[in-house]
């Protein structure tokens, strides 16, 4: 083995946490500045965030210091009333309680949407905040009750940009001209000067990029713990697959119709069977089959939809509650982004793996994927995760965009490059990962790892913009030293640890690790 093949399969070594904890007297804590940081964090976001379970449920208190355990985060309510219905939690000091929960991004908000007088609010039982902007450890019904309150931002970690980019990557934050490049810092004029080499800028992202990574690992590990990673993933994917704007609607139907009731409930026959049958049971659930068809249908969309209801007839048992077609945007999104199609992608990707697991359908293709002739095995291993998306195929809503819709002359991918592709990076190689670390299984981390060091350079958001801006002052170098997903990702940290506050440069690890003449080439 060569030693650049070596290098690839190593370990991935935390260094930056290193360098974080070997500086953090001089770096200081990093706090974000809840209203400069509001501005992007729509309640939308922290709606998926609450719904989502992206925070750590690990010692999680209310604002008046009790401690709180989710057992359901409830329903969402696109009726009127409050956000979430029949959520259940326990509450120190009062037990088990059953209600409604209201979100906003801050405290304050209860107040300004003037629900302390509506009484169709006094059955919240809990009021979710990304920050107590008040202050305050209660909030106030129309009937008087106090209702406790749980900020959301020590949970996250206070890195507000990136939860919302790895919620709603398309959705760029609201204050653009605060990521613009900044002139003047010490990075890009160190950069243009030649005081710091792109080798050195390049291994220094290898390690920040890394360090992003094992942290999201770390945090599934700790999820492991206490939930199925099996229903981990299936409920991932379909959050992933609810793209912008439906996350939330896919993250219930996957609630309601859980991989293990579906798994008694849809025998092992034939793959399309399983399918239709998965099918029936998604789009009844999701309320995309409520109702008569509008005008005529084609034969073709008639003979599937009775397909569906035949099929909806025979299982069992049915979920306790549906969706509506009011929970379902459609507006600014691509037809060939529709749910129904995402919903017949998910029904398909699942029903080839349901009764042989779909964790363990993403193993094997990491362990059995090789590189024909002088191939690289990472590229097989890439090819084999993304294709378990892209060759996602449906003979009906290949080619349709809505049941009933116009047929399409020409058939148009379920799942397509980039969106694969994000689920690849956000999903499964962090899932993948954390399964790793409590296995003891060798080979599976080396394939891993090598995969992660090769994952070709992404497209760009407003983060990533503004931060090769930033560090090589306008140069064409940019693209060329941050050409990995890896290096991506160590610029959504940097920016996470040194730009996103007030901090000057003086506090930035960058800096700091220059200034110490850290070489860094333990980064492999």
């Amino acid at each position: 083995m060569r030693a650049d093949e070596a290098s690839e399969k190593a370990p991935i070594v935390d260094l930056y946490g290193r360098l974080l904890e070997e500086f953090s007297a001089q770096i200081g804590e990093s706090r974000a500045v809840y209203g400069q940081a509001a501005r992007s964090v729509r309640e939308e976001i922290v709606r998926c965030v609450w719904f989502g379970g992206h925070y750590s449920r690990q010692d999680l208190r209310t604002e008046d210091g009790r401690r709180l355990e989710v057992v359901s985060p409830g329903w969402w309510n696109v009726e009127a009333g409050p956000d979430f219905i029949r959520a259940e939690m326990l509450l120190e000091g009062v037990g088990r309680l059953t209600g409604d929960v209201e979100v906003h991004t801050l405290s304050g908000g209860w107040y300004a949407h003037g629900h302390h007088r509506q009484p169709e609010y006094n059955d919240v039982i809990l009021h979710v905040v990304m920050w107590n902007d008040r202050q305050e450890p209660t909030v106030e019904a129309a009937s008087g009750a106090a209702i406790p309150q749980l900020a959301l931002s020590g949970a996250v970690g206070g890195d507000m940009e990136e939860l919302v980019e790895l919620i709603d990557p398309e959705a760029g934050p609201a204050d653009q001209p605060a990521l613009q490049a900044v002139e003047g810092k010490y990075c890009g004029t160190a950069y243009r000067n030649g005081e710091i080499e792109a080798e050195w800028l390049g291994r220094l992202l290898d390690a920040a990029g890394d360090h992003r990574l094992l942290r999201r690992v770390a945090e599934l590990a700790e999820l492991f713990r206490t939930h199925s990673r099996e229903q981990i993933l299936y409920e991932r994917i379909a959050e992933a697959l609810g793209y912008r704007g439906n996350r939330m609607p896919f993250l219930q139907l996957a609630g309601l119709l859980p991989l293990a009731e579906l798994r008694r409930a849809v025998p092992a026959q034939d793959a399309a069977a399983r399918s239709l049958t998965l099918e029936a049971a998604y789009f009844t659930t999701a309320g995309l089959l409520a109702g008569p068809p509008a005008g005529d249908e084609d034969p073709e969309s008639a003979a599937y939809r009775e397909a569906l209801s035949c099929a909806w007839e025979r299982f069992e048992p049915k979920p306790p509650t549906r969706l509506s077609a009011e929970h379902w945007k459609l507006a600014g999104v691509r037809p060939v982004n529709y749910p129904p199609r995402r919903i017949a992608a998910l029904a398909r990707l699942c029903g080839a793996q349901l009764h042989t697991g779909l964790f363990n359908h993403f193993l094997r293709a990491v362990h059995s994927a090789r590189a024909a002739g002088r191939g690289r095995d990472d590229v097989a291993v890439r090819h084999a995760l993304l294709n378990a998306f892209l060759q996602l195929e449906h003979p009906y809503w290949s080619f349709r965009y809505t049941l009933g819709g116009r047929r399409l002359t020409r058939a148009r991918a379920l799942v397509g490059d980039e969106r694969a592709m994000s689920i690849l990076i956000d999903v499964l190689l962090p899932l993948l990962m954390a399964h790793a670390h409590g296995e003891g299984d060798e080979d599976l981390p080396r394939r891993l790892a090598e995969l992660w060091r090769n994952l070709p350079r992404q497209g760009d958001n407003s983060i990533t913009r503004r931060m090769e801006q930033t560090l090589f002052a306008g140069s064409r170098d940019a693209q060329r030293v941050v050409g990995s997903t890896r290096r991506q990702q160590g610029l959504h940290q940097l920016y996470r640890d040194c730009c996103q506050g007030s901090a000057g440069c003086e506090r930035c690890v960058l800096y700091l690790a220059r200034q110490a003449g850290k070489r860094l080439d333990a980064v492999r």
